[in-house]
């Protein structure tokens, strides 16, 4: 076996085919973070000219040395001993080479199987691994709670291979009702372009103040759709309130209504029609008529303070290898009423399926899944739509030159 440095196109190839796939181990995201001072180069391991991994390598100066980070990273087979450790040795010592303290790594491979309660199954169990980096030096991070580490330790993620209507089956009841109540009410979806990028962050600020996080700003959203764009690997998925639908829709509602009415009156006239029943349909009606009426105010009164197309929420989407992932979402909070996220997800699901994804990321979960924590409402949404827990290795650091790095955790347990 030899270390090598890979050329982008060769990484590129390697990465989005691996089993380990993820957007974050992407040419993409080198060019990206060079733009907040991260360099980057593409390491590998070869035997007899085939490419066995690979790894993203980001670095960037703190204090007086420099920080490495495979971010979701290395692509290798963690379960093959021999080249986990050559690998692992290699990368240390061209961290040592290359005046860094410490690497980072938080691989995107799964430490043991869960279901969609979060219980462990008997598929698998790969947290043996964790033992083996142990022994290579590193050291495992904290992570009771999801901000306990740089990426998410637990995801909840839906299989696509077994195609669309297997997971409509499995979907909750409650979750194909509110995708069907926000058809009626005239929620439709949008691609944005690089122009919707300052609507985007408004709704993510919207969110950050009412779930008390700070976020990233709206440079961040340019920088990454400017390195995302070329590639495909990016799209903002908005939710909109069509007032023009809206209106068509309660149209045909109340032509249903005039439909039966009619039918109604043909049967009393012919001595068809059961009366007691025929009064109860009555009532349904006349409180569906009220229903829609009141409708109808409303929507007046959308229209002349937003206009006839109103955004109610958004999702950041990346795409890469077979991996259709929702990294960023949020909503307004004056329309948190219309559950836009059932509509986004349940259509971008579906898409996925159509084109061949493998897998559908909801993205991160808390690490824990009590009904007290106030993030289970997020969990619980996502498990609506069927899918499963997935939890990965975790966070590991490899100290590297141990003093500065001691040093460093001084520092910001100082600062903090």
């Amino acid at each position: 076996m030899e270390f090598v440095t890979l050329e982008k196109e060769e990484f590129e190839k390697f990465s989005k085919q691996h089993k380990q796939s993820c957007y974050l181990q992407s040419v993409e995201v080198a060019t990206l973070r060079k733009k907040t001072g991260w360099d980057s180069v593409f390491l590998g391991v070869k035997e007899d000219g085939k490419l066995l991994a690979a790894t993203l390598l980001l670095s960037k100066k703190r204090h007086i040395k420099k920080e490495f980070y495979a971010i979701r990273g290395p692509l290798v087979d963690f379960e093959d001993k021999e080249l986990l450790t050559f690998f692992i040795n290699h990368l240390k010592k061209y961290v040592k080479e290359n005046d860094g303290y410490f690497l980072r790594i938080d691989p995107y491979f799964e430490a043991v199987s869960r279901n969609q309660n979060g219980e462990e199954t008997e598929e698998f169990d790969h947290r043996g691994v964790k033992d083996t980096l142990r022994q290579l030096g590193f050291i495992e991070q904290d992570s009771k709670e999801i901000t306990d580490t740089i990426q998410a330790k637990f995801m909840y993620v839906i299989d696509l291979k077994q195609g669309f209507d297997n997971i409509l089956r499995e979907m909750d009841r409650k979750t194909r009702q509110a995708v069907q109540k926000n058809e009626r009410m005239g929620v439709v979806l949008r691609e944005g372009t690089r122009e919707d990028i300052p609507l985007f962050a408004d709704i993510m600020i919207s969110t950050g103040e009412r779930r008390n996080f700070k976020d990233r700003g709206e440079k961040f959203y340019y920088d990454m759709y400017d390195s995302f764009h070329d590639s495909k690997m990016i799209s903002f998925v908005f939710a909109e309130l069509d007032t023009i639908i809206a209106r068509s829709k309660i149209e045909e509602e109340r032509k249903k209504i005039e439909d039966a009415r009619r039918d109604r009156e043909e049967k009393r006239k012919q001595g068809n029609c059961n009366e007691k029943k025929a009064k109860a349909k009555e009532q349904e009606e006349e409180s569906t008529l009220m229903r829609l009426n009141s409708r109808e105010e409303e929507l007046k009164t959308l229209e002349e303070k937003y206009g006839k197309k109103i955004p109610l929420g958004g999702i950041l989407y990346t795409f890469y290898g077979g991996e259709c992932a929702s990294v960023f979402g949020g909503c307004f909070k004056e329309f948190r009423e219309y559950q836009p996220f059932y509509t986004i997800h349940y259509e971008m699901i579906k898409k996925s399926c159509e084109e061949g994804y493998r897998r559908y990321n909801f993205y991160g979960i808390n690490n824990h899944l009590e009904k007290e924590d106030p993030l289970y409402g997020i969990y619980q949404t996502k498990k609506a739509f069927g899918g499963h827990v997935i939890e990965l290795l975790g966070e590991f650091i490899l100290p590297v030159d141990k003093k500065v790095y001691e040093l460093s955790k001084l520092w910001k347990k100082i600062k903090r």
